[in-house]
């Protein structure tokens, strides 16, 4: 009886040290871009208000852990920011990370006249809260630029 209440206890704090399988690993870069690139497809082929639906909506294919799609107007009003709503109607040209760098004027930059690429500007991640990099893809689509960002390290 002994043995078996030994291997119990074992086997009990053998799986309090185990992560949980389900436990999803930080989103990618990489993946940022994929959504970032999904939804401005998105936008262009259903309109910008159905997109907006699906783009605010958990269930709606545009969430995936920590990434979510952000949409600015190129004169830099928010107009979607699922991760973030308190954000939304706020001036993106005002944005700053929290070095002073004006982030939220580079993500329109890079965006405008259907331009895209890379933006990166530090803040808190969500998950962690602890100060780290965010690497987000800008697509520009008419006169709305789409991001997506995940933090890296």
């Amino acid at each position: 009886m002994r043995l078996s209440r030994r291997a119990a206890v074992f086997a009990a704090a053998s799986f309090l040290l185990v992560p949980p399988a389900h436990a999803a690993a930080p989103a990618t870069p990489d993946e940022a871009k994929a959504l970032a690139e999904k939804a401005a497809a998105h936008v262009k082929d259903v309109g910008l208000d159905k997109a907006l639906a699906d783009f605010n909506n958990p269930t709606g294919g545009y969430v995936d852990r920590e990434l979510f799609v952000v949409v600015y107007r190129t004169d830099g009003k928010i107009i979607c920011s699922p991760g973030l709503p308190a954000f939304v109607n706020r001036d993106a040209n005002a944005m700053k990370d929290v070095d002073g760098k004006a982030f939220g004027q580079e993500i329109i930059a890079a965006g405008r006249n259907g331009g895209s690429g890379w933006v990166e500007y530090r803040m808190a991640n969500p998950l962690t809260h602890k100060l780290a990099l965010k690497r987000s893809y800008v697509i520009g689509a008419g006169d709305y630029v789409i991001f997506v960002g995940a933090f890296v390290g």
